[in-house]
C-alpha cells in the first residue's frame, strides 16, 4: 500500500466517523473531528472559526432538519502532516411536510495531523452542485 493511498484510506474513516455522529446527534465526537482551530466556510455565510463554534454550527444543521450526512471521496492529494480532500455529500433533509430530499453538495477540505494523532478537519468549504441525472 503507498503512503498515499494509506492516508486516503484513513481519512475515508475519518469520514465515516463524522457521518455516524453527525446522524446520532453527538455533535460534542463530531466537533472534535476538527483542529481547536478549524475553519468552516459554508455557503454565503461567514466564516465559522474554532471548534466550539463548529460544533453550534452543526448542531444548528441539524436541529434546522438534516438528518444525516453522506460523504464520497473523490480524491485526496498528501504531502508531510497535510492532505486535500476533494468530494461530493449528499445530505438528506427532513422538510416540514415529514418527506426526506436530498441536497447534493461538494466540498473541499484540508487535514492536519499532529505526530501520533488522527487526521483532523482544519478548513472544511462546500456549496452546492447540480443533482446526478
Amino acid at each position: 500500500m503507498t503512503m498515499l493511498r494509506g492516508i486516503a484510506e484513513e481519512i475515508e474513516q475519518r469520514n465515516k466517523l463524522f457521518e455516524a455522529n453527525f446522524k446520532t446527534g453527538n455533535m460534542e465526537a463530531l466537533a472534535d473531528a476538527y483542529t481547536e482551530d478549524a475553519t468552516v466556510m459554508p455557503p454565503d455565510a461567514a466564516p465559522i472559526r474554532g471548534r466550539a463554534a463548529i460544533q453550534q454550527f452543526w448542531q444548528s444543521v441539524r436541529d434546522s432538519g438534516v438528518q444525516a450526512v453522506s460523504l464520497n471521496t473523490v480524491s485526496v492529494d498528501a504531502e508531510a502532516n497535510m492532505a486535500a480532500e476533494i468530494g461530493t455529500a449528499d445530505l438528506a433533509v427532513q422538510t416540514p411536510g415529514g418527506e426526506t430530499s436530498s441536497v447534493p453538495v461538494k466540498y473541499v477540505v484540508i487535514w492536519k495531523r499532529q505526530p501520533g494523532q488522527a487526521w483532523q478537519l482544519a478548513v472544511d468549504i462546500w456549496n452546492s452542485r447540480p443533482a446526478a441525472s
